[in-house]
């Protein structure tokens, strides 16, 4: 039950926040543990290499499956509604895929480090257990489904 609540939160993080605007300056801040902290999150949580092309050729139908099995549908509607945490609708509008791959493989540190996921955080008021997705088999799959929200 801790990791379903984790893993809602972490989405909810993702699925909330606020609009991504490429036409500013990335503003970068010091994180909590000295690293810097840019518009892609924390830059001490390291991406699989080529994540983006990962996610080019990831299988969203897989990432769907894995939004089932890993319990996000518990809190997460998929229309942009909120019902534990935030729904996805144009979630990838709002975050780059950098920052949602760092939601899910570590909120713990972005709602630490992170200015939107704190933001979210003190929306939500529930915190998102680390839920162990696999960044190279998992992880894709799963951003390739919110990016298709």
């Amino acid at each position: 039950m801790r990791t379903l609540a984790s893993l809602c939160l972490t989405l909810a993080v993702i699925g909330a926040g606020c609009a991504k605007n490429d036409t500013a300056p990335a503003e970068v801040v010091a994180g909590a543990a000295g690293g810097e902290v840019g518009p892609d999150g924390p830059t001490s949580i390291v991406l699989p290499d080529g994540l983006d092309a990962k996610v080019a050729s990831a299988d969203a139908k897989k990432g769907e499956e894995l939004y089932a099995s890993k319990g996000c549908k518990a809190c997460h509607n998929l229309d942009g509604t909120k019902l534990v945490g935030p729904g996805f609708d144009g979630v990838s509008k709002r975050h780059s895929v950098a920052w949602m791959a760092r939601m899910v493989l570590k909120p713990e540190v972005m709602v630490k480090e992170d200015p939107a996921a704190k933001k979210l955080l003190g929306a939500y008021m529930t915190p998102m257990a680390n839920q162990m997705v696999n960044p190279e088999t998992e992880l894709p799959n799963i951003l390739a489904f919110l990016k298709s929200k």
